[in-house]
């Protein structure tokens, strides 16, 4: 049994907290928080055993073997590196890291101390993915000619400017909040490397991306649109053109539902969506395996190489960097 804990108890890993009850494998037995009130009242929620009143009292402990890290995006690189440093298998929300240069280390990190390190992009385990992963790969669908990939919601109308989503020192904005999920997705499938990127961006007054459309063009001369947009509600699909079929997929980020040119194909999750990404992550450490097979290290580190070159594009640097 794998027991984890979970550092930063947000709505994201409430999520985490219900999906890990339905993976045999493991069990959530502590959280952390910055204060102990705070994580008393997450232990409460989360009927756990252990409740530490800072991340690395928890990581020092002996009652968690992994831990899932659900905090803002630019606290994910320093609380890996605590953890891992303890022995700690590790599950990073996405993005894992701000940058390459980051998950670099924090792969150096965990190759040191002979711990797992993964990213929960969850997208990347759903049946429906894993479906058109198989066509893509058995040549049932030949080349792919054009991908439009879209995530986007409206999210900052009457937002507070201080908040997280708009904050250039949280790394806010709409590329790394919603864009890694066209963007992993895209890594995922792709059948040849970059030729061309191109891409523009909306910014907001606090100095953060609102919306980021990518246009690439890669050696195969497919040609790919991907956008994320923190302004509308965008319609979230993925509509991959192949040579012999089109697939649709209903909400990619979350697909139950796609299309293979006019057929439809049911394709239902467990829990909400956490759970194949939990029972993977758990396999891998059960089968004592470096990285995971889906989420490797070459998967993610592509993705944040191109969110790299996508910020160097538009401009985006958070200050910290």
């Amino acid at each position: 049994m794998i027991r984890f804990g979970i550092a930063g108890a947000n709505g994201i890993a409430q999520k985490f907290a219900r999906d890990i009850k339905f993976v045999k494998d493991a069990k959530l037995t502590a959280v952390s928080a910055r204060s102990i009130d705070q994580a008393k009242i997450y232990q409460g929620m989360y009927n756990c055993e252990y409740a530490f009143s800072s991340y690395e009292e928890m990581a020092k402990s002996s009652v968690i073997d992994a831990v899932y890290i659900a905090t803002p995006h630019n606290f994910h690189y320093n609380l890996a590196i605590l953890f891992m440093k303890n022995k700690k298998h590790v599950l990073v929300e996405k993005p894992i890291a701000i940058n390459q240069i980051e998950y670099q280390k924090m792969i150096d990190c965990a190759r040191e101390n002979q711990v797992l390190l993964m990213e929960a992009m969850w997208t990347s385990f759903l049946p429906s993915t894993t479906y058109v992963k198989n066509m893509i790969a058995s040549n049932e669908c030949g080349k792919l000619l054009s991908a439009n990939i879209s995530k986007g919601y409206k999210l900052i109308e009457n937002y507070p400017s201080d908040g997280r989503l708009l904050n250039l020192n949280l790394a806010g904005g709409s590329l790394l909040d919603l864009g890694i999920y066209p963007l992993s997705f895209y890594n995922l499938i792709k059948q040849s490397s970059v030729k061309t990127l191109d891409a523009n961006a909306l910014f907001t007054e606090t100095g953060v991306d609102s919306e980021v459309n990518v246009f690439i063009v890669d050696d195969l001369n497919a040609k790919i649109s991907i956008k994320s947009s923190f302004n509308d509600n965008l319609v979230n699909d993925a509509l991959l053109v192949f040579e012999n079929c089109t697939i649709k997929m209903i909400n990619f980020s979350r697909c139950e539902k796609l299309f293979i040119n006019d057929k439809e194909i049911s394709l239902p999750f467990d829990g909400e969506g956490f759970v194949d990404e939990i029972r993977s992550f758990c396999d891998s450490i059960i089968n004592h395996e470096t990285q995971n097979k889906t989420m490797n290290f070459k998967q993610t580190k592509e993705t944040l190489e191109l969110m790299d070159s996508i910020r160097a594009v538009i401009g985006l640097k958070y200050p910290f960097e």
